[in-house]
């Protein structure tokens, strides 16, 4: 059985990061895998990321299929399809070490695209498209993050920010599914895994509902600097530690 230092860390990031994914409209992975990859295996935090991002977000979908801007979300899906297989492959056959410094970069990434604030004039073509869901299907299947590039095209898409954030929802829930697939066919759950996973849903609901409280109160004016800050943070705590676990894994 887990430790109880073990499980009440677990809680904390899975609610926490549930919240920010309610306050911004993405980023539970962003922030929930790097800090249960201090807690656990990295591709065990990866699996969990998956299965809430899938379970929280299937509900939603009912409600944002209409409203979702899928002339954009078809090419993305389909990038993401070819993409999430090559980085499931790479999460299982790098170190721990190594996993921790990779989510380190991908959150360095997001800080930079969100940062960067660039709009599109018009929407990009259809390869570009596809070119941006195949890099978020990679960060998907690597790290359960696929928000990083996607969240910089709708934040740089001439849509409206309810379309966008819908859309994200949808893409999100799609993507989580697509990992998801393989990591069950091929044996890699465990029991222990799947009932921390199902054990985190409940949190991940009442986070998400918090979140969404906390943005229609504050995130007109704070969604954004809170996100940059968040992921600046879990980029350098995850690449201290990932630079350390080289470190000793080579000496």
């Amino acid at each position: 059985m887990p430790e109880l230092a073990t499980i009440l860390s677990m809680s904390g990031i899975i609610f926490l990061s549930a919240v920010l994914r309610g306050f911004t409209g993405f980023g539970f992975g962003l922030a929930a895998v790097p800090l249960m990859g201090l807690v656990i295996e990295p591709a065990g935090a990866v699996l969990i990321a998956l299965a809430l991002q899938f379970l929280g977000g299937a509900s939603d979908l009912r409600a944002g299929r209409q409203m979702a801007h899928w002339p954009t979300l078809r090419w993305l899906m389909l990038g993401a399809l070819a993409g999430t297989p090559v980085g499931m492959a790479a999460l299982m056959g790098v170190s721990s070490g190594m996993a921790q410094l990779l989510i380190s970069a991908v959150c360095l990434s997001a800080v930079g695209l969100l940062a960067a604030g660039r709009s599109f004039v018009n929407l990009p073509g259809r390869g570009a498209t596809v070119a941006v869901g195949a890099l978020a299907g990679l960060f998907n299947g690597l790290a359960a993050m696929p928000g990083p590039p996607v969240v910089a095209f709708y934040l740089a898409a001439p849509v409206s920010a309810q379309v966008a954030r819908v859309s994200l929802v949808v893409f999100f829930t799609v993507t989580a599914a697509l990992a998801l697939t393989p990591t069950i066919l091929g044996g890699w759950w465990t029991p222990e895994l799947a009932l921390t996973a199902a054990a985190g849903l409940p949190l991940m609901i009442f986070g998400t509902h918090a979140g969404n409280r906390l943005f229609r109160a504050y995130g007109a004016r704070h969604h954004r600097a809170a996100s940059l800050a968040v992921f600046a943070c879990i980029a350098l705590v995850s690449g201290v530690h990932g630079i350390a676990a080289v470190l000793s894994a080579a000496s």
